[in-house]
């Protein structure tokens, strides 16, 4: 591997000296951070609707809702750097904090939920009387049906990233294809994203390793205590070395998928997988049915329902058309980004993340693209599946020993193994660049491999015994987090842009009500017929 990734870095050096353009080592990413909407007071989810002051969750540019009405979801431009990527995230949680402040709310900063009562306690996500809208409203009520609302408030933090075009055009001569028309180019930048899918789930366990930060539940989040979790006083349940209960078989659950092989090795099989799952019924979703005494209670009684019902830690998209279905988009016009969706929250953080944390992504990502292409058989992914899992659930004894498919290996030097690999693309990034982020990023996750306490899943169990329960400590930080965020300014442009994009979605969700002009059994019936 080391020698892949120098022979590959030397390539590039000698592409970017000749060109004299650096834009290779210059990435495309955004962000996606999922949080609950609680009860200042007790911490409760809450049951109020979305702001109004936060403008339309079916239109506005940067704050939506995931599956509860009380899930919001923050999403980022395309930056070009960190730095743009965190700012921006920074202003949507400045702004949104003032909103929660009047409603005597906060935001939730672990990824495991609260306390919840029970399914009924969940507000579904509301989009308006559009048929679009509805048809997001549907899909919620089939997720609910489905798997229940309380799994559907876990919460995560999603990274799309992508390469610039003169990266692309120094992989194509390093791996010797032709690109000379827009179609090559395309089919090579999918095959190499697929490329790099393989490899991140070959080595995709060291992000739980080192960011999991979902080591413990609120009891209500599971009908018994699982063998494997302790007690920590009445009203948590944890895992004594879990390092990402979220990635576990106790955070998302789901059997319909259990026998789903998604291929990762050709665009094409891929595609013709999901789609099958679209089509393919499934016994206990019949059982359900789809309109019930005039009432929609899913999609379709299939394995999916739509596209993104299929849960895996990396995507590859493409962004889609009015109408359009995600496996058509790739169909047509092939992988644009890919989307890491494997990390927790980060409940240290205001934001949900840290800087360096995209920065190690950054080269961690960069060092999937430039490993081998090797294609990915189903015996080893499924040891690869059972090995992410023990790592989620026990992952901080670091001298246990683990099978990555070539026989058993302690964590602790299979995760330097993977980050020494990563250390010269790190240094090549800080050299390449100027920005000493990159190889800092690296040296600090070393650091936690030599001192446990410091993982997030240790932090997090540390707090839970400091208030008492998970509870208390997560609505203790998300208090605090608050306050820190009313004590700072907001400039009058900040405020006046909020403002502005709020009024205009609530306008597009109005006007795209009043141009409706099918009913919405009419509607379903168009938008699920395969594409």
């Amino acid at each position: 591997m080391l020698r892949n990734i120098h022979d590959a870095l030397t390539k590039l050096d000698q592409c970017m000296i000749q060109s004299g353009d650096l834009s290779a080592v210059t990435f495309h990413r955004g962000v996606e951070r999922e949080a609950l909407r609680v009860s200042r007071t007790d911490g409760k989810i809450s049951q109020a609707p979305h702001p109004k002051a936060l403008g339309s969750a079916l239109t506005h540019p940067s704050i939506t809702t995931d599956y509860s009405e009380a899930l919001m979801e923050f999403i980022t431009g395309v930056h070009d750097s960190v730095e743009g990527v965190i700012q921006e995230l920074r202003d949507i949680h400045l702004m949104t904090n003032r909103v929660l402040d009047d409603m005597d709310e906060c935001l939730w900063p672990g990824s495991m939920p609260c306390a919840l009562k029970d399914n009924a306690e969940v507000p579904i996500a509301y989009y308006g009387e559009s048929n679009s809208g509805k048809l997001k409203r549907v899909y919620r009520e089939g997720l609910s049906n489905r798997y229940g609302r309380i799994m559907q408030c876990i919460a995560g933090m999603h990274y799309n990233f992508s390469f610039s075009d003169s990266f692309w055009a120094f992989l194509a001569d390093f791996r010797g294809a032709d690109i000379s028309n827009d179609k090559a180019l395309q089919e090579f930048k999918s095959q190499q994203y697929f490329a790099l899918i393989r490899n991140f789930r070959r080595k995709s366990w060291v992000l739980s390793l080192l960011f999991g930060a979902s080591p413990a539940i609120d009891v209500s989040f599971l009908p018994s205590k699982p063998d494997k979790l302790a007690e920590l006083g009445s009203r948590t349940w944890f895992g004594p070395s879990a390092t990402s209960l979220r990635m576990s078989d106790i955070g998302y659950q789901n059997k319909a998928q259990d026998g789903l092989f998604v291929c990762y090795n050709e665009v094409d099989t891929y595609i013709n997988t999901i789609k099958g799952a679209l089509r393919t019924p499934y016994p206990a979703y019949e059982k359900i049915g789809v309109k019930v005494d005039g009432e929609y209670k899913q999609l379709s009684h299939n394995i999916l329902q739509i596209e993104n019902e299929y849960y895996s830690d990396i995507r590859p998209k493409r962004v889609t058309q009015s109408g359009e279905h995600p496996s058509a988009a790739l169909q047509k016009r092939g992988v644009e980004y890919i989307e890491v969706r494997i990390m927790d929250l980060d409940p240290t953080s205001p934001i949900g993340m840290k800087p360096e944390t995209l920065y190690f992504l950054d080269t961690f990502l960069m060092c999937c693209m430039l490993h081998s292409d090797d294609r990915l058989g189903a015996e080893e992914c499924q040891q690869l599946r059972k090995t992410q899992q023990e790592i989620a659930t026990h992952g901080r004894e670091l001298d246990d020993c683990f099978d990555f498919g070539f026989g058993p290996i302690t964590l602790r030097e299979k995760a330097n193994e993977l980050l020494t690999h990563m250390q010269e693309i790190a240094q090549f990034l800080t050299d390449r660049t100027g920005n000493f982020a990159y190889t800092d990023s690296l040296a600090l996750q070393k650091g936690k491999l030599e001192n446990l306490e410091t993982l997030p899943a240790a932090q997090v169990i540390k707090q839970c015994e400091q208030y008492g329960s998970y509870q208390e400590a997560m609505l203790a930080i998300g208090k605090a987090q608050q306050q820190a965020w009313l004590a700072q300014e907001v400039s009058h442009e900040l405020e006046q842009q909020y403002q502005a994009w709020a009024e205009q979605s609530i306008a597009q969700q109005a006007d795209i009500e009043a141009s409706d002009e099918m009913d919405f059994d009419a509607f379903l019936r168009h938008y699920m017929q395969p594409q």
